[in-house]
């Protein structure tokens, strides 16, 4: 019996529906090899989290390099570079100490004591400024300008009324005895500071101190003062030589001494701190020396010579 026209126009209807579909359903997946490579398809919000790759050096998207790593100065390695640059006939000795770590190596003639002169004038002062923090003894505004002038002009008048008015040898027996210096000695005559004995070894002691432990007030009086050290001292003296043989600064600062030495020359100190920019480390570096037969301006420029050579190897530590 042959089927009703209307059902045969339904079933049409809805098989062309059902192909329709499945020729829409499938279009994509036609196409997708005859359309060009258009690069990758981005994620879905919806998706797993990309992974990000770090591509090398170069690309866009890569990782930044990271900083370099700076080495630690060989407190060894600068004491060993002095030594190879002292000139003939000069007796020198020599210390250098990480202010950070208290490594402290000391070269030949490193805990050899010699005549302090005008580094006593650093030791007094640690004393009256310890004593003023610890037993409140105070200190007068006029005798905190002979300090200054002590320290950055090498006064020698300053260092007189100070040397008299604050126990000028017992204060180098108490910085001694504080520190555990063992060799630093007060002058036999309590009159004569310059006579004072010191050591390479117990002055970078003393910066150590200075840095450490001092109160930031009393620190930075003394840094304040070396770091303003003038050319020409106030007894007419080129104070430029050694680790100041390029000037003062905050980044290297010292307390410089000199007097004749009999029969002819002289000795020549240059003590004090040189900063290191990359790391941030300190390092306390004395050069005591004694120097026969030469100028003044040949023992400032020996002494120099072997200051440089110390603060190179600084430098090439790094």
């Amino acid at each position: 019996m042959p089927r009703p026209r209307s059902l045969w126009l339904l079933s049409g209807v809805v098989i062309g529906a059902v192909v329709a579909v499945v020729v829409v359903s499938a279009w994509p997946a036609t196409t997708a090899g005859t359309q060009p490579q258009r690069g990758p398809v981005a994620a879905s919000t919806t998706d797993a989290p990309a992974v990000v790759v770090q591509t090398s050096v170069g690309s866009s998207t890569a990782a930044a390099p990271a900083p370099p790593v700076v080495p630690v100065v060989s407190v060894r390695a600068v004491v060993d570079a002095s030594e190879r640059a002292i000139a003939p006939g000069m007796t020198l000795g020599v210390a250098v100490l990480d202010v950070s770590t208290g490594e402290l190596v000391q070269g030949r003639y490193g805990t050899r004591p010699f005549m302090a002169a005008s580094l006593s004038k650093l030791v007094l002062v640690v004393d009256m400024l310890d004593r003023r923090r610890t037993q409140g003894r105070a200190i007068a505004g006029s005798d905190l300008e002979l300090v200054g002038r002590a320290l950055s002009s090498s006064d020698d008048g300053a260092m007189n009324v100070l040397w008299v008015r604050y126990d000028g040898p017992g204060a180098v027996g108490r910085v001694a005895a504080r520190l555990g210096l063992a060799a630093t000695r007060a002058p036999s005559d309590p009159t004569q500071w310059g006579d004072t004995l010191v050591t390479a070894g117990d002055l970078v002691r003393i910066y150590r101190h200075i840095l450490r432990d001092m109160a930031a007030d009393d620190r930075n009086l003394i840094v304040d003062a070396l770091s303003a050290a003038q050319p020409t001292a106030t007894d007419g003296f080129d104070q430029f030589f050694g680790l100041l043989r390029q000037g003062a600064s905050t980044w290297v600062y010292a307390k410089q001494a000199w007097v004749p030495y009999r029969p002819s020359g002289f000795l020549l100190h240059s003590a004090g701190v040189v900063h290191d920019s990359r790391t941030g480390n300190d390092y306390a570096i004395a050069l005591l020396s004694i120097q026969a037969h030469v100028s003044s301006q040949a023992a400032g420029d020996r002494l120099s010579t072997v200051a440089a050579a110390a603060l190179d190897a600084v430098e090439a530590s790094g």
